[in-house]
């Protein structure tokens, strides 16, 4: 019987293995840090952010996951010893005049950390990263910065929630939680300033096979590639348009994509929404207090063949700037 536990977690995890691997997000463009590591201490202060999503409402057992990111600039060593943290980073310019008297970052270092947790089913995974990255100033307004995450993923398979044929059997019962612990590393690139980014990231470098026996290890982690970019127009001195994409290619998927458009009234309001490819239209709405607090929400609608047994998907998001 345990091996046929084992059989059945093996076949879970080979239907991700030719799938999305990593959980979808709405909001990711309110936190990149979920995507790309090289977003690492942008903001000046210490960046503390919350999300949660539950997806395809309706279907048991649907994937929900939830996440919370933490990063700072810091200063250490060379000319980095005489400023303060505090100083370092840049801040979002509220309006049309805050764009003109945006300065980019001077150099300097950055660490985090990422914990996310995705359950969907008897499946459940959690990845814990410590992130940094390197600011190099580009100019007087933009930056550069790369970075990386390193750390651990857990794959837990919950046997008890299987269904066997003989559902007393004492074996079954007792196989309880099976995890396998594996190595985990990602790694981006990143270029900013007041009205644009662009950013280029790579999740799942290890190539960590997919099983909880030494028997069966023909599933595998494939290597994520997601490439993001956006720009600010603004209306007046107080509204902006931000148009933004995210091309996403993991094999052997055919090529992905998101599109996104918000709307913002001196970027302490906002409303938006997007397109993903073959999956969904979201939409969300948001807004910073002093910019200190921010709120966010989005509701996607399915569009693929799931829409009939699905009520859509919820994702809100919660950010404090210390």
């Amino acid at each position: 019987m345990r091996k046929l536990v084992v059989f059945i977690a093996l076949k879970l995890m080979l239907f991700t293995a030719f799938a999305q691997q990593r959980p979808h997000y709405s909001q990711y463009v309110q936190n990149m840090s979920v995507l790309n590591p090289a977003v690492t201490g942008i903001y000046k202060g210490r960046d503390l952010r919350f999300g949660l999503r539950t997806q395809w409402q309706g279907l048991e057992n649907a994937p929900k996951t939830s996440y919370v990111s933490f990063s700072m600039p810091i200063s250490f060593g060379g000319d980095m010893a005489n400023y303060r943290s505090s100083d370092l980073g840049v801040t979002e310019p509220v309006d049309k005049d805050d764009m003109f008297d945006y300065s980019g970052s001077m150099a300097h270092h950055s660490i985090g950390a990422l914990f996310i947790n995705d359950k969907a089913g008897p499946l459940n995974r959690m990845t814990g990263n410590l992130t940094y990255a390197y600011h190099l100033a580009v100019g007087e307004r933009s930056n550069l910065s790369v970075g990386v995450g390193l750390g651990v993923n857990r794959l837990g398979l919950d046997a008890q929630s299987l269904v066997f044929d003989e559902p007393d059997d004492p074996v079954t019962a007792s196989s309880g939680q099976i995890n396998k612990f594996t190595p985990d590393l990602n790694a981006g690139i990143y270029f900013y300033s007041a009205t644009f980014y662009i950013g280029a990231s790579m999740q799942q470098i290890i190539k960590n096979k997919l099983a909880f026996d030494g028997s069966f290890n023909t599933g595998k982690e494939v290597p994520h590639y997601f490439l993001t970019a956006g720009y600010q127009f603004w209306m007046g001195n107080n509204f902006s348009l931000t148009p933004s994409v995210m091309l996403k290619a993991v094999s052997p998927l055919p090529k992905a994509f998101d599109l996104n458009v918000k709307f913002a009234y001196r970027n302490n309001f906002w409303v938006g929404g997007g397109y993903r490819k073959n999956d969904a239209f979201f939409g969300n709405v948001g807004f910073n207090v002093a910019n200190i607090v921010g709120v966010s929400y989005a509701y996607d609608y399915t569009t693929s063949e799931l829409r009939t047994a699905s009520s859509g998907s919820h994702e809100i998001a919660l950010r404090l700037l210390f």
